[in-house]
């Protein structure tokens, strides 16, 4: 888990969204024990929402566990599982992005 956290914070994508949805992916997030509403309001009292530290996120994950009366080392084991293919997902994403606005900027420029 902390591998794919760290490649996340070297990318700039250790935000709260995608740290939400590497939970939801990981089915930690499985919108009726746990909420995404119940995550967010782990991540309330961090400062920069855009740059989460790795001790942040492992508090949120073990308050998680202890609310679910499970063990923390449940939900990093499962998001450990899942790091691969969610990593993948984020960097196909920011290219999607990254296409779509280069392509925008284009459009834009050939109009003028």
């Amino acid at each position: 888990m902390e591998d794919t956290f760290n490649q996340l914070k070297k990318n700039g994508q250790n935000n709260v969204d995608n740290l939400v949805c590497w939970m939801k992916d990981s089915k930690i997030v499985d919108g009726v024990k746990v909420t995404e509403a119940n995550v967010r309001k782990l991540f309330e009292d961090v400062k920069d929402k855009e740059n989460v530290e790795l001790e942040k996120f492992q508090q949120a994950i073990s308050t998680l566990a202890a609310e679910q009366k499970k063990k923390a080392e449940e939900f990093t084991t499962t998001l450990a599982a899942e790091g691969t293919k969610f990593l993948s997902a984020v960097a196909a994403a920011a290219a999607a992005a990254s296409g779509a606005a280069a392509a925008a900027f284009k459009q834009a420029m050939e109009k003028k």
